[in-house]
């Protein structure tokens, strides 16, 4: 049986699965992400694979790495990793030294795509988008059955288009008015301090954004509050709704997709409040006919798979451009 690795890194976990062809896990592996030096966090990378392979190496014929941050795929090294703390971490010649396996690097959510259009969501379509709402937010897009890389990689940073020209709120990058800033899961509480500034209602929740200015305040706790009706939450939560529409309803212009796929924790597990607004406000926002918008069918495990995927040069040759 042909088999390969893939691993999906994301902001605080690293996930690992073995398995086949048809994206089939045979067998898995988690561990947190190493917060160190680069040579530490590659020894939690060669560790996990060999702990989900348990030492037999036989039959595994690649390994597929979906990371978030920006990318250098003709190094195939993590430049730029927010939510992890990495930097310039050459990653691909690192798995290939110790494997003897070659070895293929993509964004997480571009690994994602690469899962939809192969055994999701996507197969037969030519014209895809991911989406990914967890910690931060990315992206994958399938344009006439290939998929979107741009010069050195990165062709999906849908988390960094500017979506707020005032820039009042701090992208963990950096940089301002991200839309990853506001309606992420490190981004929900920067938005709830913010709206509680001119909140004058009654609200537990205000109150408490106010007690610890925002720090400290999760997004999970955002949408439980607004699940039971508390009316800071509700506003917070239906302000984030908006600006994502109106940031899908860009992704639909720019793309121009018969689909869209949403994944990531915080979508996953709250669509009614995430993913239902967006596609019912798609049609009022769009230049672009609208696509259908719908929960990834692979739910958390579209990276983990696309990444699998990605390591089978018949995969490859298929969906993803060769970096020069």
């Amino acid at each position: 049986m042909r088999r390969a690795v893939g691993l999906d890194i994301g902001g605080s976990w690293i996930r690992a699965a073995l398995g086949d062809q048809s994206g089939r896990i045979l067998r898995r592996s988690v561990r947190r992400v190493a917060r160190g030096s680069p040579d530490q966090f590659i020894s939690e990378v060669i560790g996990i694979i060999k702990d989900v392979c348990s030492g037999d190496f036989g039959e595994v014929e690649g390994i597929g790495v979906g990371a978030a941050g920006r990318l250098d795929l003709r190094k195939g090294s993590i430049e730029f990793s927010p939510h992890a703390s990495l930097k310039s971490v050459p990653i691909k010649d690192a798995i290939e030294a110790e494997f003897r396996r070659g070895a293929v690097v993509l964004n997480d959510c571009v690994a994602a795509a690469v899962a939809e259009g192969a055994v999701g969501a996507g197969r037969g379509i030519g014209n895809l988008v991911y989406v990914g709402i967890g910690t931060g937010i990315g992206a994958g897009i399938i344009a006439d059955g290939r998929i979107l890389l741009g010069k050195d990689g990165n062709a999906h940073e849908v988390g960094h288009m500017i979506i707020d020209l005032e820039g009042r709120l701090k992208c963990n990058c950096g940089g301002l008015g991200h839309w990853e800033a506001y309606t992420s899961g490190s981004g929900i509480p920067k938005l709830a301090r913010y709206l509680s500034e001119g909140f004058s209602g009654a609200s537990r929740l205000a109150e408490m954004v106010r007690a610890v200015s925002g720090e400290g305040v999760e997004a999970k706790e955002v949408f439980s509050a607004a699940y039971g009706g508390d009316p800071f939450a509700k506003l917070v939560i239906g302000r984030a709704a908006e600006i994502n529409a109106k940031a899908f309803a860009n992704l639909v212009n720019l793309y121009d997709p018969e689909a869209i796929t949403v994944g990531g924790g915080l979508a996953l597990k709250n669509p009614s409040l995430t993913v239902d607004p967006v596609a019912e406000s798609l049609p009022r926002l769009c230049f672009n006919a609208p696509p259908k918008v719908m929960l990834t069918p692979l739910g958390q495990d579209a990276p983990l798979v696309g990444a699998l995927l990605s390591a089978f040069g018949s995969v490859r040759s298929k969906m993803i451009p060769q970096m020069g």
